[in-house]
């Protein structure tokens, strides 16, 4: 009997042991796959998200404000080449606003942990009064590059010199 069991087990082990690893691969790696859902929202440091992401993210005033000048911003790069096209300066303030200074902001504000508040309350200032100073002075530069656009204004002045060469040339024509 020995004779027969000691090979039947060893034979057994031997095609049972990789369809147990490979259960064991499988259950792991279903784990892992779990892990960075449940795992991301609780991780204290925000890299690499969108402004979009971002702003979801934080508290409820702010929230709203941050994802208005998100759109404000959006609406403006999404319409400006059907409306009058921004001059350079203004163009570069707005892509830089919505892709970096908004972000920035945003991301600093989620990265604070509780000592850099209780450092930043210390100093007598509160991170979502400065939240929202630093979102304010975004808003006010988009809104004073858009008040700012040259660009028609100087289109306006060459039509006006083009028109005045024209005609005043055609009425000298006229007059001698």
């Amino acid at each position: 009997m020995e004779e027969v069991l000691v090979p039947l087990f060893f034979f057994g082990s031997l095609f049972a042991f990789p369809l147990l690893r490979r259960q064991m691969i499988h259950r792991h790696r279903l784990e892992i796959l779990r892990q960075p859902v449940a795992a991301a929202p609780a991780s204290p440091f925000v890299a690499g998200q969108c402004a979009a992401e971002l702003a979801l993210r934080l508290p409820e005033p702010h929230r709203l404000y941050a994802l208005a000048l998100l759109c404000r911003l959006q609406d403006v790069s999404a319409h400006a080449p059907e409306q009058q096209p921004l001059d350079a300066h203004s163009d570069y303030l707005i892509r830089q606003a919505r892709s970096e200074y908004l972000p920035a902001t945003l991301r600093a504000y989620l990265n604070l942990t509780p000592a850099a508040r209780i450092q930043l309350n210390g100093r007598g200032q509160n991170a979502e009064e400065l939240l929202r100073e630093q979102l304010e002075l975004i808003s006010s530069g988009v809104a004073g590059a858009l008040g700012q656009n040259h660009a028609p204004a100087d289109r306006m002045l060459t039509q006006g010199h083009f028109l005045g060469e024209r005609f005043e040339k055609a009425t000298e024509r006229i007059r001698a």
